[in-house]
């Protein structure tokens, strides 16, 4: 996440946000490189976990077919659902990586907020909206490509398998916010008057 640099973008006319949601989508549109590595790193992870559920559930954990003539069979073993959760913790662990970025690089800014009287729950409580919002992004998109390439090989897929997608998502953006909160600890420290001299 380090290596894109935000391409940000171009000042627009102003407007207010509405709460606290609202401030975390702008934070979040204004370096959309940043974010979209974030988004991309969990739906890869959401993406294959969303093909092995559909494997488990709509063909019992055996999945067969043919390739180039030759009939193939695919297993899903217990080590398959362990490399899908390092992928899906990698990109939380990516997530995280990106919010805390966004603090590094808004830290005047925040002090400026917090100078203004922010409480610490509430700053702490936008980043890790941030969080969740990008953590949700990614989810869903991982989920809809999961459920397409499930789709291609099923046709139709069981009422159980959307059900599994939509707890998928769930817990996607539930981790990325819980990722969110250890960044969001750095706000404790974050020097506000020495930041705000330097303004």
């Amino acid at each position: 996440a380090a290596s894109a640099r935000p391409p940000v973008l171009a000042v627009r006319r102003g407007h207010h946000p509405a709460g606290i949601t609202g401030l975390a989508v702008a934070n979040v549109l204004r370096t959309p490189g940043r974010t979209l590595v974030g988004a991309a790193s969990l739906a890869v992870g959401v993406a294959a976990l969303t093909l092995l559920t559909t494997v488990t559930l709509a063909f019992r954990g055996v999945l067969v077919g043919s390739l180039l003539g030759n009939a193939v069979a695919v297993q899903v073993r217990g080590v398959d659902y362990v490399a899908v959760t390092a992928t899906v913790a990698l990109g939380v662990f990516a997530v995280a990586d990106v919010v805390f970025l966004n603090i590094r690089e808004r830290a005047a800014e925040l002090a400026t907020i917090r100078a203004f009287g922010w409480p610490e729950s509430t700053l702490a409580r936008l980043v890790v909206t941030e969080g969740a919002l990008i953590g949700t992004a990614g989810s869903a998109a991982g989920a809809v490509l999961g459920l397409a390439g499930a789709a291609a090989f099923a046709g139709q897929l069981p009422v159980l398998v959307y059900l599994a997608v939509a707890v998928a998502i769930a817990v996607g953006a539930l981790l990325t916010a819980g990722a969110a909160v250890l960044p969001a600890q750095m706000l404790r420290r974050l020097p506000t008057a020495q930041l705000l001299a330097e303004e």
